[in-house]
């Protein structure tokens, strides 16, 4: 077995040479994303200290070398900074700061190796990307692969919750030893919000292809469309329902005929309404994991409150810089135990944060959380314009559209749990978020989105 892990690892390599000199930076881009999806940790690692030498790293750090080498010789498109751009640096700096300043040594230098994953080297990509020529068959071709990884995830998340496992790769999604979840659709990163994430970019991907195919090829799409809302549905995760719904309404909103849009926000307000007023009980209780039961499942959703209190006594006590970046595990406890309220904050102990920016607030403060929100709020900006843009071609307002659909779908996941310490979550926002930030100059602010 680890014969074979070292083939697939040394033709990878191989291929990321190719990519590397054929698709210039953005074909390496994808490809460290395709190594981080498929071929990361679970797969192949080696120690190497307190970091894990993993293949998608090893081809980051290759990443970074190309763009060296490509900006010497003028074969990448360098940006002038943006507000974006400035908010993101400063927000890296508060990070590291507020790493520093605090014991880096915990937990075999957590808050460090965090900070490395799940920001840094995001960072260098979104930084690259930026960076990165696109024309309309790029991305094209990033959409295909896009809605390819998408029907892949789709199918692997409905055999997981039917344990079809012929037709689960990589293997070890199969292990109910490895991570949580098992016996919802988890897919290769064994996170079933992080599947459902991946399948509503893919699904909004393959959506874009509508407007250049005729009526065979659409029922084709239609088909596609279908299979990755039954992925979405096999993750048996709420946040990931509730991320698709909005991310597509996003896309709807940009992309269906403006007296239309009245109708659809109506009709989808509507329905949210009537899926509250009769499944709410269920929404709350239901069986989804193999060896977890309804009523635990209920009592996932009653943890949330007592997490958002613990983090408001915490966030009271640091409100500007936090508690320290990755220290809330240990700065916690305390607050879990506090008895002068009848709530049970003890059964909050064990969890790290459910929602991405409160986790952030009580960390780094308002300071790092803020900026962070300052950062999705600009690229949203930005993304905004370039839909909104009646100058820029019809892929470029794709792009943006595409984009604005992962944003949607992070922030609804990120509501209920911290995203940004899932694997390549973080690093999917960033390079999507790089790629449309690279587009920008052609938006020209139209008080109205036009249809794609």
């Amino acid at each position: 077995m680890i014969a074979l892990e070292l083939i697939i690892a040394l033709v990878a390599v191989v291929w990321a040479g190719v990519a590397a000199l054929r698709g210039g930076l953005l074909g390496a881009s994808l490809m460290v994303m395709a190594a981080g999806i498929w071929f990361s940790s679970p797969f192949f690692s080696f120690p190497l200290g307190p970091v894990v030498l993993t293949l998608d790293r090893v081809l980051w750090l290759a990443l970074l070398v190309q763009y060296v080498v490509w900006r010497r010789l003028g074969m990448a498109e360098p940006k002038p900074l943006g507000s974006a751009e400035i908010a993101l640096l400063a927000f890296i700096g508060v990070l590291l700061a507020n790493t520093l300043i605090h014991d880096t040594h915990i937990s075999r230098d957590q808050p460090l190796v965090r900070l490395g994953l799940f920001y840094v080297m995001p960072l260098g990509v979104y930084w690259i990307a930026r960076q990165t020529r696109l024309t309309e068959r790029s991305v094209r071709v990033m959409f295909a692969l896009a809605a390819a990884a998408g029907i892949y995830m789709a199918v692997t998340a409905w055999a997981e919750t039917h344990q079809l496992w012929w037709l689960v790769y990589p293997g070890y999604i199969a292990s109910p030893n490895l991570g949580e979840y098992f016996g919802r659709g988890r897919g290769p990163l064994l996170n079933p919000a992080a599947c459902g994430m991946f399948q509503t970019l893919g699904l909004a991907a393959l959506l874009m292809w509508w407007p250049r195919t005729g009526r065979p090829e659409k029922l084709l799409l239609l088909a596609g469309c279908v299979l990755m809302a039954v992925g979405i549905y096999s993750t048996l995760t709420r946040s990931a329902w509730l991320g698709a719904g909005l991310g597509l309404t996003v896309l709807l909103a940009f992309t269906v005929p403006r007296a239309w849009r009245a109708a659809l926000w109506a009709f989808v307000l509507l329905l949210a309404a009537l899926l509250a007023a009769t499944q709410w009980d269920h929404l709350l209780a239901f069986k989804r994991d193999r060896d977890l039961p309804a009523e635990q499942t209920a009592e996932s959703a009653r943890l949330r409150p007592l997490l958002a209190i613990v983090a408001w006594h915490m966030f009271l006590d640091h409100p500007v810089a936090g508690c320290g970046f990755g220290q809330y595990l240990r700065e916690s406890p305390p607050y879990c135990a506090d008895r002068s309220t009848s709530l049970p904050l003890e059964r909050a102990r064990p969890f790290v944060q459910h929602n991405v920016l409160l986790n952030l607030l009580v960390e780094t403060g308002i300071l790092g959380a803020g900026l962070f929100a300052l950062v999705l709020a600009l690229w949203a900006r930005d993304a905004w314009r370039l839909c909104s843009s009646s100058a820029a071609p019809a892929w470029v307002r794709q792009q943006a559209v595409v984009f604005l659909v992962l944003l949607v779908a992070y922030l609804a996941n990120g509501m209920f749990q911290d995203v940004s310490l899932i694997h390549m979550v973080n690093m999917l926002l960033f390079f999507m978020a790089g790629l449309t930030a690279s587009l920008r100059h052609l938006a020209e602010p139209s008080p109205t989105p036009e249809s794609l």
